[in-house]
């Protein structure tokens, strides 16, 4: 038996987890995992975080790129200064 739960977003201040919930396969197993995940610690640990690395690595090993969220992106103005210093 299933029983279905409505939830509601925010388009502007879930943008995040709108985001992340379109690039799921299945966003219902997504959500359970997740829920499952918070409620089994009280904070992230270093293995949390290996693993963390540990997906962004095969994801750069596949050929996915990693860009900033344009919209929120500023450059640091140390950079920014770098880049022209250099004629870039």
């Amino acid at each position: 038996m299933r029983v279905t739960k409505s939830v509601s977003l925010d388009i502007e201040a879930d943008r995040d987890i709108l985001r992340w919930l379109a690039a799921q396969p299945n966003a219902s197993e997504a959500i359970r995992l997740a829920i499952r995940a918070y409620q089994g610690r009280g904070s992230v640990t270093l293995g949390d975080v290996y693993q963390a690395v540990r997906d962004l690595e095969r994801k750069l090993q596949s050929g996915a790129v990693v860009m900033p969220d344009t919209e929120d992106w500023k450059e640091p103005s140390e950079a920014a200064a770098a880049l022209k210093a250099l004629g870039l």
